[in-house]
């Protein structure tokens, strides 16, 4: 089962209304591990847009690590968009010659999977935001307000319950917990 939420990503708002901080080493180590291949952690994209604006030389530099992760994500995209488009040619000059089930099959997989690669690449070009861009699922990271030593401080943390004593891998045998 999928339990999603819907959260506030604009850090900004977090430090205006209750005074936080914002551990801003911590957004880097996170992005930074993520455009570096190290970690597939999972951002929402008004994670993304807080950084949009950079006001400080550590947000310019997050911003740019998300940069870099959203062009080889694009690049990826783009290449698989390119294999999709060859599957459905092929598919579709099959089923000219002779309707198969399996060549409409293939037609069927490579039309959708076209259509959510281009949904993936306008939104990762969108600067307009949506709704669904702050909803976080279980492994998604989100900003978080804790308190540390008596001061309220921003942190990225992961959206998931993992059961006590169980290790980190139990959360991907075991995603719905």
């Amino acid at each position: 089962m999928c339990y999603s939420a819907q959260i506030l990503a604009d850090y900004r708002k977090f430090v205006r209304t209750f005074g936080a901080l914002m551990d801003i080493h911590e957004f880097a180590r996170l992005f930074f591990e993520r455009a570096e291949g190290i970690s597939k952690a999972k951002v929402p994209k008004a994670m993304e847009d807080a950084f949009a604006q950079p006001q400080t030389e550590a947000e310019r530099e997050i911003k740019a690590l998300i940069e870099k992760f959203n062009a080889e994500q694009t690049s990826k995209l783009e290449q698989d968009l390119f294999k999709q488009r060859k599957r459905l040619a092929d598919a579709e000059r099959t089923l000219q010659t002779k309707v198969t089930k399996a060549a409409a099959e293939s037609q069927r997989i490579a039309t959708d999977k076209i259509e959510w690669t281009r949904g993936k690449l306008e939104d990762i070009q969108r600067t307009e935001p949506k709704a669904r861009d702050s909803r976080i699922f279980p492994g998604h990271y989100a900003p978080v307000m804790v308190m540390e030593d008596g001061q309220r401080v921003i942190k990225p943390m992961r959206y998931q319950c993992r059961i006590a004593g169980k290790p980190a891998s139990y959360d991907v045998k075991f995603p719905g917990v």
